[in-house]
C-alpha cells in the first residue's frame, strides 16, 4: 500500500511538472509568434524605406517635374542643344526592371545621347549648376518653405568668356523660376562680377583696412 501510495504522488507530480512544462511551451510559442508578427511588420516597414521603396517611389514621382525644371534653365540659357532625362529604372541581364538613378544628356548639336559622368568638364559645370538649382526649385515648390536669398560658391572657372555670361542668365532664370530675391555669389572672373548687380569687393575692404593700420 506505501509503494502504491508513493507511486501515486510521484506520478501526480511528474503530471504537474508536464503541466507547467505544456503551459511554459505554449507560453513560448505565443511570444514567439509575436515576435515573428512583429519581425514580419519591421521587415515590410524597411522594405518600404528601402531604395526599392518609398525612395524610388518618390524619385519616380519627382523626375518628370525635375528634368522639366531642369531642362527650362538649359533651354532658357543655353538653348536647345542639352536636354536632360532622368532614369530611374533599368533593365538587367534577364530583362527584368531594377531600380536605378542616372541622369542622360541628350546633345543635339552632336546627335548623341549618354550620361552625365560621360560629359566633358567645361560641359558638364553648367549643367551641374541647373541640376543643382532645379533641386532647389523643386524642393521649394513641394516643401512650401519659402526661401528669399540663394548663396553660391565660385563655380565658373572652366567656362569660356561666351559661356560664363551665360552662367549669369542661367542664375537671373532660376532668381524668376523660384521668385526669389537675390543671390550671393562668388566669383574672380571679370565677366561675371561686371553683370552683378550689386559686388562687395573684399580686396578693396582689405585695402581700406590696411590703410587704416597704417
Amino acid at each position: 500500500e506505501s509503494c502504491a501510495r508513493q507511486r501515486e504522488e510521484r506520478a501526480k507530480a511528474l503530471g504537474e511538472q508536464l503541466a507547467e512544462i505544456a503551459a511554459k511551451e505554449g507560453a513560448a510559442i505565443r511570444a514567439a509568434k509575436r515576435v515573428e508578427d512583429e519581425l514580419a511588420t519591421w521587415s515590410l516597414l524597411a522594405k518600404c524605406l528601402s531604395n526599392d521603396g518609398v525612395i524610388a517611389l518618390d524619385i519616380d514621382d519627382a523626375g518628370p517635374t525635375f528634368s522639366a525644371l531642369a531642362n527650362e534653365l538649359l533651354l532658357a540659357c543655353y538653348g536647345p542643344r542639352f536636354t536632360l532625362q532622368v532614369i530611374t529604372q533599368s533593365t538587367n541581364g534577364k530583362g527584368e526592371l531594377r531600380e536605378d538613378f542616372d541622369i542622360i544628356v541628350h546633345d543635339g548639336l552632336r546627335d548623341e545621347s549618354k550620361s552625365l559622368k560621360l560629359v566633358s568638364g567645361g560641359e558638364r559645370v553648367w549643367i551641374n549648376e541647373c541640376l543643382t538649382r532645379a533641386i532647389a526649385l523643386y524642393l521649394s515648390g513641394n516643401t512650401g518653405r519659402r526661401i528669399g536669398t540663394l548663396f553660391s560658391d565660385e563655380a565658373d572657372g572652366p567656362l569660356d568668356p561666351e559661356h560664363k555670361r551665360m552662367f549669369m542668365a542661367m542664375k537671373r532664370e532660376v532668381l524668376r523660376l523660384g521668385g526669389y530675391a537675390s543671390e550671393f555669389f562668388v566669383s574672380q572672373t571679370p565677366e561675371l562680377t561686371a553683370m552683378a548687380d550689386r559686388i562687395i569687393d573684399l580686396e578693396s575692404f582689405a585695402a581700406v583696412g590696411a590703410r587704416a593700420v597704417a
